[in-house]
């Protein structure tokens, strides 16, 4: 059945509500409601009224008189479990992580809270005095017992020996905490990156399992409608179950596709603000071209590494 263009001076929803109050055949009414559509979605500032309680009221009507033997022609709403309940489970880790990393200070190197350098400090000012005090002794016994400008001379030198190592060891001890403070992390970075991998992973396969709802839902719709079909007019009924399929699947494949772009992208932006290169699918998913989000990455880290 072909339907009739709009006319911009009829008033589809009364026109409507005379018609089922006659009691007016479903493809009648589908008409008119298709052109009462057409006509709120081509004016301007007309689109609230496509689909709002008129709209349900007709569609109410329609349904109740294409039901044939419990089917009602293809209006039942697709529903998945998988969409509705999908929680992340590697949401709280990953965002623990991320959290971790934010929270890092700024690496700083202080000799006098290492533990490493007390300990050699310690030992080089023992040392240092053993040979300072052996120094002494030798010199003294050089002079019969008395001390001299020259012993003192060399106690103080072999003790400054010591103290000179102890400063030779602070930069080796400065890098070793450098090589720790970035060891770890590289370490939580390697481990948002996991977490970023298994909930890609995660959701991709909560989208599978979407897809075969929607099959096993499909499949089951189009053998009731098969059935439907062997009883009302064929023409009539594959145009209804054509708007109502095209209709329906439009507006769930519009939500889903928005909802997914913004959950994509909230994703990946998290990953490059935390200086982890996204995977090419998600990438694509948020609609990041590769080379901005390489800049983005390079920014973070420089952030990061301040």
């Amino acid at each position: 059945m072909a339907y009739k263009s709009y006319d911009p001076s009829v008033d589809y929803a009364d026109r409507l509500r005379r018609m089922m109050q006659a009691g007016a055949s479903a493809a009648e009414v589908e008409s008119t409601l298709r052109q009462r559509v057409q006509k709120a979605t081509q004016e301007p500032g007309h689109e609230k009224y496509a689909y709002d309680a008129y709209y349900a009221a007709a569609r109410d009507y329609i349904d109740s008189r294409n039901s044939y033997n419990g089917y009602t022609g293809g209006s039942g709403q697709y529903t998945s479990s998988a969409a509705s309940s999908y929680t992340d489970p590697y949401a709280d880790r990953l965002e623990s992580a991320l959290e971790r990393l934010e929270a890092r200070e700024p690496f700083s190197y202080n000799p006098e809270d290492d533990p490493a350098y007390q300990a050699y400090r310690t030992a080089y000012r023992r040392e240092g005095d053993r040979a300072a005090k052996n120094s002494l002794g030798d010199a003294a016994a050089l002079t019969g017992g008395q001390a001299s400008t020259a012993a003192v001379v060399a106690a103080s030198q072999a003790r400054d020996v010591y103290n000179s190592k102890l400063g030779d060891v602070v930069p080796q001890l400065y890098e070793m905490a450098w090589q720790m403070y970035q060891g770890e992390q590289n370490s939580l970075l390697s481990e948002i990156e996991t977490l970023a991998n298994l909930s890609a992973s995660a959701y991709a396969q909560n989208v599978d399992s979407r897809e075969l709802d929607y099959k096993i839902f499909a499949d089951q719709r189009d053998f009731a409608y098969g059935q439907y079909q062997d009883v009302l007019d064929r023409e009539s009924a594959a145009d209804q179950s054509y708007y109502d399929r095209t209709y329906n699947y439009d507006r769930l494949a519009q939500s889903a596709q928005q909802s997914s772009a913004d959950r994509a992208y909230d994703r990946a932006m998290a990953f490059l603000n935390a200086g982890v290169m996204p995977t090419d699918q998600m990438l694509r998913a948020a609609e990041i071209d590769k080379e901005t989000a390489r800049s983005m990455r390079a920014a973070a880290l420089r952030k990061l590494s301040k």
